[in-house]
């Protein structure tokens, strides 16, 4: 592509020269002939390391000598813009592997993708242009919106309901019975049976290897927009907000709520039936137990996380103080 046919696909300024092409996207330790990289501060300049790449995607201002630029607001998202253009995902052809198996009653829209040895149950909806990658399962009545890739291996249990241009990676299992045990006499542990379903919004995507726990009763929403790393499990009635953001190895028990444009970090753990409110950001690692946010929340059990910071600190030093203690109490016998 042309630098000016880039530069109006990004919304950016081109200073240089419109005519030049530009191939991929390059990171500034690669960059070379061709290239395109993205640079947020002059700080990291550096690294280009005298490299001449056809293009920088900078900030307002920026200049870099002997180096076309783009200037735009955010170079981060105008540099994904780039490399969606330069770099488009593959798509496999439209039509059914002979080795899929497709009931009869299922019903797929135009240019839809079944790979080899997928299975379609019977009642399932799929969109246009849904791809069914390699051995996925898809259940009895199923709805799968447009544009959505179901990636190899995945599970997607009966009665799930998958919105539009959703991603779902490889081995994610989809509407699971939650875990969900009485006590019986003598200790003997009771099954619940769990007759809801998952329901999933528009433009999400779900790591490899997460798992979401269809409802007991009722649903498990996961709401527009919402982003799940790999390795995360969402329990049985959970909600998700809009827009949230959940990193690898998040367990999140039952019947837990969470609000809008929620970020919560790597291996976060959360008791059942919390409520996380709108805009609340959680550091990795935390242990969430009670209702938090909105607000910045961290530590072993979740507090504001300015508290948990002095609450280190103190912690650190306790054997310092210990001993400054110890010896003070000597003093003073």
């Amino acid at each position: 592509m042309r630098l000016k046919e880039i530069a109006a696909l990004v919304g950016g300024t081109l200073v240089g020269d419109p005519e030049q092409e530009a191939a991929r996207c390059s990171s500034l330790a690669n960059a070379g002939p061709g290239g395109i990289v993205f640079l947020e501060d002059k700080k990291f300049v550096p690294q280009l390391g005298g490299r001449r790449p056809a293009c920088a995607i900078v900030s307002p201002g920026m200049r870099l000598e002997g180096i076309n630029v783009i200037e735009v607001k955010n170079p981060a998202i105008a540099f994904a813009t780039a490399m969606d253009a330069l770099h488009p995902a593959k798509k496999p052809a439209p039509g059914i592997h002979p080795t899929a198996t497709v009931h009869l009653e299922a019903k797929l829209g135009h240019g839809c993708h079944v790979g080899p040895y997928a299975s379609i149950g019977a009642g399932s909806r799929l969109g246009d242009n849904v791809v069914i990658h390699q051995s996925a399962s898809i259940g009895e009545s199923t709805a799968i919106g447009d544009n959505s890739v179901i990636h190899p291996n995945v599970t997607i249990y009966p009665h799930t309901a998958i919105g539009k241009r959703a991603i779902i990676h490889a081995g994610a299992v989809i509407g699971a019975d939650g875990f969900k045990f009485l006590t019986g006499e003598g200790g003997r542990r009771i099954k619940v049976s769990h007759i809801g379903r998952v329901r999933i919004g528009d433009d999400v995507e779900i790591g490899a290897n997460s798992c979401i726990d269809r409802a007991m009763l009722d649903e498990t929403v996961i709401g527009d927009g919402v982003k799940i790393d790999n390795l995360v499990q969402i329990g049985h009635n959970c909600v998700i907000g809009d827009h949230t953001v959940i990193a690898a190895g998040c367990g999140i028990a039952g019947s837990v709520t969470i609000g809008k444009h929620v970020t919560i970090g790597g291996l976060v753990g959360m008791a059942d039936h919390i409520t996380i409110a709108d805009n609340t950001f959680i550091a990795g690692k935390t242990g969430v137990t009670g209702d938090i946010g909105p607000g910045i929340f961290g530590g072993g059990y979740a507090m504001p996380i300015n508290e948990w910071r002095r609450a280190e600190v103190a912690y650190r030093r306790g054997p310092e103080i210990l001993r400054r203690l110890t010896a003070l109490e000597k003093k003073g016998e």
